[in-house]
């Protein structure tokens, strides 16, 4: 396959996972922590792959939503609130 082949496999399964987190934390609200890593420039990277999934969700979002007769958005019904007696 060759190193050319080896980077572009490694680089799309990258930004996959990059668009995964997006998706999930445009679901949950869940964010990924970069202090922990130690190096300015390793969170730098960091944040530029997470703000590329992010642009690439927006993307697919946009994309989904020029073709409604092809993807249609589900109506999640909302869970009742308990009102105390």
């Amino acid at each position: 396959m060759g190193l050319v082949g080896t980077l572009a496999h490694a680089s799309f399964d990258v930004v996959l996972i990059a668009v995964c987190l997006a998706g999930i934390r445009r679901a949950t609200g869940l964010t990924l922590q970069t202090s922990y890593l130690s190096s300015k420039s390793h969170q730098r990277i960091l944040g530029t792959v997470v703000g590329v999934g992010e642009r690439l969700f927006d993307v697919a979002v946009a994309f989904m939503s020029a073709y409604p007769s092809v993807f249609r958005r589900e109506q999640v019904p909302r869970p009742r609130s308990e009102s105390p007696d």
